[in-house]
């Protein structure tokens, strides 16, 4: 199957100043209006994903966070005790 027998065709609409944008924008790129409108959802789509899963990993670190500050706090003796036995520049 070609890649214009997978394409659906749309219609949208738009603002007088967005389609001008567009258009500008998809000549200096040397893009076609369909090519660039494809390539900005495709963009929008992806920011969209990748904005979700930093708040899902913000989420999570926070969620951890209490444990973490635990842990440190648990080996922090060790920690110090190996820095003031093996610190080289204070010998």
């Amino acid at each position: 199957m070609s890649t214009a027998q997978m394409m659906r065709r749309i219609m949208i609409t738009v603002p007088p100043h967005l389609l001008r944008q567009v258009d500008e924008a998809a000549t200096r790129l040397h893009f076609n209006r369909s090519q660039f409108i494809r390539r900005a959802i495709e963009f929008f789509l992806e920011e969209q994903r990748r904005r979700e899963l930093r708040e899902l990993l913000k989420e999570g670190y926070l969620a951890r966070a209490q444990e973490s500050l635990e842990i440190a706090e648990a080996f922090y003796a060790a920690e110090q005790e190996a820095w003031d036995l093996y610190a080289p520049w204070e010998e």
